[in-house]
């Protein structure tokens, strides 16, 4: 019975000694590493932005690194919408995951611009500027998930009174 307890005893000693000194943990760290990252145009970028390829990819300005879209001119002599009607350009531009993993895609807006639910477009009930996503991934949300290599394309509504119309559209991937 004595050589039990003698046991237990030592065990209990040597487990509360190891609480006491602890596990080689740490609180902190610092180490420097080297990371590179690369800046390139809209078309190259893991989240790649592109010309669909479709008759209203001319409202899609490639000419900068940063792609923008511009319903101002049409380059066949047409010099923006007409006032007081409701205008729809389906597959303006591409978005390609050109990275390693699917994501979530999300569009959303700022000034005259909001965004609509993927899968339908039109345009807003009052002046202003509506973006979606051209398909939807039947899940119900504002969201289209992508996979490595796929793509969606954009489409655009304006209801256009008689103002000119501006607005910042913010496209957001995230990994799935």
């Amino acid at each position: 019975m004595q050589r039990r307890k003698f046991v237990i005893g030592m065990g209990a000693l040597a487990s509360g000694t190891a609480a006491v000194i602890g596990t080689g943990a740490f609180s902190s760290v610092e180490a420097d590493r080297q990371v590179d990252v690369q800046v390139t145009e809209d078309a190259n970028a893991y989240l790649g932005l592109d010309n669909s390829g479709e008759a209203n990819d001319m409202y899609f300005d490639t000419s900068g690194d940063e792609y923008a879209v511009d319903f101002v001119e049409s380059g066949n002599g047409g010099n923006g919408v007409n006032p007081n009607a409701d205008t729809v350009a389906e597959d303006v531009f591409t978005i390609t995951n050109q990275g390693t993993q699917p994501v979530e895609v999300s569009l959303s807006g700022s000034g005259d611009l909001s965004a609509q639910l993927p899968g339908s477009i039109s345009a807003p009930s009052s002046d202003g500027i509506t973006v979606a996503l051209a398909e939807d991934d039947g899940d119900g949300d504002a969201t289209y998930e992508l996979g490595v290599g796929e793509s969606v394309n954009v489409d655009f509504a304006i209801n256009s009174g008689t103002s000119n119309l501006s607005g910042t559209l913010t496209i957001g991937a995230e990994a799935r």
